[in-house]
């Protein structure tokens, strides 16, 4: 069996990752628990406070559901300024051979770490830190099987 893909990484797609990541961990909930008492507060205090305080409070408000998610976005943006354009990943039996340019490497199956299915792709890990990601737009309907699949292989 072979899966030949080519990477499609979008900005977007990096700012849901990293979004996704924040959340479900223990920063988002101290996102979330900052965000409702700085709400909270302003309601308070607003009438008793200076404009400075009340400019202070509402950038307050908005750090981590608007300031927050528009500098992830703006990072994912450099990040993605890093990453080469026409990479292609062929997945067969002998590893995950990846293709850049008129360059390619091969990577044996056992020096493949996991493979993570989320909504929007499915990221294939090279160690711990590093991975190809592949989007729901590039996999297709094919998603699930080659999910399986590689599943397989790492395991395997």
């Amino acid at each position: 069996m072979e899966y030949r893909f080519k990477c499609d990484v979008k900005a977007l797609d990096l700012w849901k990752m990293a979004m996704t990541r924040t959340y479900k961990s223990l920063v988002g909930l101290v996102n979330v628990i900052f965000t409702i008492a700085m709400i909270l507060l302003t309601i308070r205090f607003w009438a008793e406070t200076s404009d400075l305080f009340r400019v202070l409070m509402v950038l307050g408000c908005i750090l981590f559901p608007i300031i927050q998610p528009l500098a992830i976005y703006g990072n994912s943006v450099k990040q993605l300024e890093n990453l080469p354009r026409d990479m292609e990943l062929l997945f067969n039996e002998g590893g995950v051979r990846v293709f850049v340019g008129d360059e390619s490497e091969l990577l044996r199956w056992n020096r493949i770490k996991n493979a993570i299915r989320r909504n929007n792709m499915i990221v294939v890990m090279s160690d711990d830190s590093h991975g190809y990601m592949l989007t729901n737009r590039v996999l297709g309907d094919q998603k699930e099987e080659f999910y399986q699949y590689i599943c397989k292989k790492i395991r395997g």
